[in-house]
């Protein structure tokens, strides 16, 4: 989680998890052998906020520790539709960490306790969850770290109490608006009147289902390997596995097509055994089984949509191909960097406006066309690199291409070409939407 010469930036909210996990790291940073920095986010929601960012930058500065402060007017900005103030308001938190830790080549580290992990497991069943849904939170993800993830609330208060540790208490911590609030505050309690020790036994239950998830994965995705082809996935391969590796491995399929779903992953179960199933499962996607093979393909397009081999783009507006609604629009720096945090693939569809001088158009595949791999910088044809992905036939003709008169772009399924990427000095960036 943390090596010697690690530089840790902690998300210093003033509480006392955040408190007690600054003063733990900074008490042993020499031993630990790591750079410290404090990050603060006043997001302007409370009037509590000012007080609580001179609370930590005067603790700071006592200590002679680093700390950087970032403003941000919640109240008198529009706020993005679609999002709760909670998660909003967590989004623009974790664009800054992820700004400074960049400047730093560094870690983040946040608070997340034992309880934290707990309350979400509670949650997520409660408004429905799959498998990963139960494993709570990580340790780690990316270079994100939790140093006290196995420590329960009542520990880091029993810590900051042993070592005078002061904190602040965030009065909207005991409302009862939020649901999160409602499980600490109403679930929790009850739980431990049960057994005291029920936070303990939750956070050895997830550990457990991590294992198992982590163990499923890997069956899923030896299945994808030993199943794929060119005309599909093997049936018959897919057949000798149990129901609960072929739901994992069919889940993995789905959501990178954009539509998965129970009824779906269902349904589809139900197609393998009985051949000659056919499904349309979103607007995009057509799923069949049929000659032995499973397969995924976009619907037969209509005579108007196959004559449209080439679409003139517009940026901002909206262009109709091959039945689907696309958006190219131009973002700022802090809309991507805020967006690629909820979305793992939104980088990928980002392009480099800088690089581009000609005009755009949307069409299919081209003999000739070329594609960089950006995480390999290697360069293929489509053609090559479809047979190498085993793309099935039927997909790799109804795949969008975006190019200018030479060169694609983007490519559907694969994101931005290397030479179009975002890149550290890119100063207008695109971003092209499936609306």
């Amino acid at each position: 989680m943390i090596n010697k010469g690690d530089t840790v930036a902690v998300g210093l909210s003033g509480g006392a998890d955040s408190m007690a996990l600054f003063h733990l790291l900074y008490a042993n940073k020499e031993k630990l052998g790591i750079n410290l920095v404090a990050l603060h986010v006043n997001h302007g929601l409370r009037s509590e906020s000012d007080e609580e960012e001179i609370f930590i930058t005067d603790y700071c500065r006592k200590l002679g520790a680093e700390c950087v402060v970032k403003h941000f007017d919640m109240n008198n900005t529009p706020k993005p539709q679609g999002l709760s103030t909670e998660m909003w308001a967590r989004q623009l938190r974790y664009a800054f960490f992820e700004e400074e830790t960049k400047k730093r080549s560094a870690k983040i580290a946040t608070a997340h306790s034992l309880s934290d992990k707990c309350e979400t497991v509670i949650f997520n069943l409660c408004r429905g969850t799959s498998l990963k849904g139960v494993c709570g939170i990580p340790a780690v993800r990316g270079n994100i770290i939790r140093p006290l993830i196995n420590c329960t609330r009542t520990d880091i208060e029993n810590y900051c109490k042993e070592n005078d540790i002061p904190f602040v208490t965030d009065k909207t911590n005991f409302s009862e608006e939020y649901s999160r609030n409602k499980i600490r505050l109403k679930v929790v309690p009850v739980l431990k009147q049960i057994n005291e020790k029920s936070e303990n036994l939750i956070g050895e239950f997830t550990q457990e289902m991590e294992q198992i998830y982590t163990f499923l994965t890997q069956l899923s995705d030896t299945l994808y390997r030993n199943s794929i082809s060119l005309d599909g996935f093997h049936l018959e391969t897919i057949k000798k596995q149990d129901d609960v590796v072929i739901k994992f491995f069919l889940r993995n399929i789905l959501d990178r097509y954009g539509c998965l779903s129970r009824e779906n992953i269902s349904d589809i179960l139900e197609g393998i055994k009985n051949e000659g199933f056919t499904k349309q499962l979103s607007k995009d996607i057509v799923c069949q089984t049929k000659n032995g093979y499973l397969t995924f393909y976009k619907p037969k397009q209509t005579m108007q949509e196959k004559s449209a081999e080439t679409v003139p783009v517009t940026i901002g507006s909206t262009v109709d191909f091959m039945g689907d609604k696309y958006v190219i629009r131009e973002i700022s720096t802090g809309e991507l960097e805020k967006n690629k945090k909820n979305d793992k693939n939104y980088l990928n569809n980002c392009i480099d406006c800088d690089t581009i001088n000609c005009k755009l158009f949307l069409r299919t595949r081209r003999t000739g066309d070329r594609f960089t791999l950006a995480n390999r910088g290697v360069t293929k044809t489509l053609k090559k690199l479809f047979t190498e992905d085993k793309i099935p036939l039927k997909l790799r003709d109804s795949l969008a291409v975006l190019a200018d008169v030479e060169n694609v772009i983007w490519l559907e399924n694969y994101g931005t070409n290397g030479p179009y990427r975002v890149k550290a000095g890119t100063k207008r960036i695109l971003v092209i939407e499936n609306k």
